[in-house]
């Protein structure tokens, strides 16, 4: 794809500009190349901010939810796995992956039981709220791919377990979204047969609009932005008219949580070089 500013209503550099988040941070200094010194402060700013309160196991009040978010935003801020608090956030997930899912190991799932309600009520990155232990396996999945652990022996077992059961009509829309998610990026499976159903299945969905029919579409988009597979690509492709349109006035996207939608497409269009 070619670069699509002149084809959106909006700059949404005007939106991005005012985010003092880690999602701010991330767009301006990947997506438009815009990082400023100002930035440099507010990156520190929020890393301090962000490990204030990491217990001593690594995680955040042993919440995976709380975890897994900050692991995500101190990727977004631009620290990698050799950051001591990386490290011992990776290191508790590792500790909660001791569950079976109907006899097939490498499950994640944390033990405490304000997770599945935080969960519900926390719409916050890349993973939607499906089942407990299906969120959290492919998130944590994900956030070893993101600090470059698709090597790990335990990381791999999960993929392993995915390729031999997982269909994309096992369970439900935010499930389906996050399995295919996880397999898409990885690469003992992004080529497999599960991913290739799983696009079949989903181009089955998509509408003449290029939304997809009970799925959520930000995600969905953003999704199918980290394929090659040419059914992800020509997907993404007749999406684009959907994303136009859906853009706001003021250069976001997304009504209620407009940070993370916003993230979903801008993320979507560099990932496709669209950006």
């Amino acid at each position: 794809m070619m670069n699509v500013l002149n084809e959106l209503k909006v700059n949404p550099l005007d939106y991005v500009a005012n985010l003092e988040s880690p999602i701010g941070i991330y767009l301006r200094r990947e997506v438009f190349k815009k990082e400023t010194k100002i930035d440099s402060t507010l990156k520190r700013k929020l890393y301090e901010k962000t490990v204030a309160d990491q217990d001593k196991d690594g995680s955040w009040e042993q919440l995976f939810v709380r975890t897994a978010n900050n692991l995500w935003n101190l990727a977004l801020l631009g620290y990698n796995a050799e950051d001591t608090s990386i490290k011992k956030g990776l290191e508790w997930l590792l500790s909660i992956q001791r569950h079976e899912y109907r006899g097939y190991p490498g499950f994640f799932l944390s033990d405490n039981r304000k997770d599945p309600s935080t969960m519900r009520s926390t719409f916050y990155g890349e993973f939607g709220p499906g089942c407990t232990i299906f969120y959290q396996t492919t998130y944590a999945v994900h956030l070893f791919h993101i600090f470059s652990f698709d090597d790990n022996k335990q990381v791999q077992t999960t993929i392993n377990s995915y390729l031999k059961f997982w269909k994309p009509t096992w369970c439900g829309a935010w499930c389906t979204i996050n399995v295919l998610r996880m397999l898409i990026e990885h690469p003992l499976s992004k080529e497999s047969m599960q991913v290739e159903s799983g696009l079949k299945h989903f181009a089955k969905k998509q509408t003449k609009t290029g939304t997809w029919r009970g799925l959520p579409f930000y995600h969905t988009f953003h999704a199918l932005s980290r394929s090659n597979h040419v059914l992800a690509k020509k997907q993404f492709g007749k999406a684009f008219q959907s994303v136009v349109k859906r853009q706001n006035k003021n250069g976001s996207w997304g009504k209620k949580e407009q940070e993370t939608e916003t993230f979903l497409v801008l993320d979507a269009l560099k990932n496709a070089g669209a950006m």
